[in-house]
């Protein structure tokens, strides 16, 4: 059966129809969730990643303490350490770095848990940054990791992690893709 094209264009105004009205009733405004910052190594780093190694207080602790007071610089650096944390992390795995003991993950937990005034309110930000107590153990067990690593073959001196990082860094493939801060 030959269809005409005013017969596609029928039908193709019909499949549309409902998205139209859709939109139409929803007021026109789409609301953005999340926003892809950078792209390292083939994964994506999202602004609710930097927003929740922020609220989570992660920055504060290994290699990427960062004292920035405002929250713009907190923000751009969180995200700069997110970047070094993916291609280091990488750079680990490439090295089979053994995963650490359960007591030692759940010693770094208490570190995290302890940052908060109670359970609750600890519960209340793992839940606004998305995650559950297991999503924070695997961040966790890749941060001791990642500080082993640098520990044995570095020898944990600043300026060789450092130099180390740069290294890293001018070899991957880390390409920002939009300033941190609020989603437009």
């Amino acid at each position: 059966m030959v269809v005409s094209r005013c017969g596609w264009r029928i039908a193709r105004l019909l499949c549309c129809l409902p998205l139209a009205v859709a939109v139409w009733l929803s007021g026109g405004h789409a609301q953005i969730l999340d926003r892809v910052l950078a792209m390292v190594a083939g994964e994506v780093i999202l602004a609710s990643d930097v927003r929740a190694f922020l609220d989570l207080g992660l920055y504060e602790r290994g290699l990427w303490g960062m004292p920035e007071p405002e929250a713009a610089a907190r923000e751009a650096a969180a995200l700069d350490r997110l970047i070094e944390r993916r291609i280091a992390l990488d750079e680990v795995n490439r090295f089979r770095q053994a995963a650490p003991s359960a007591a030692e993950v759940e010693r770094y937990l208490d570190g995290v848990r302890a940052r908060f005034a109670d359970p609750e309110a600890f519960a209340a930000v793992l839940a606004a940054v998305g995650l559950d107590l297991e999503d924070l153990r695997q961040i966790l067990r890749d941060d001791i990791r990642i500080e082993a690593y640098v520990a044995e073959r570095l020898g944990g001196r600043a300026d060789v992690v450092e130099e180390w990082l740069s290294g890293l860094l001018r070899r991957a493939e880390a390409m920002r893709t939009d300033p941190p801060g609020p989603p437009r």
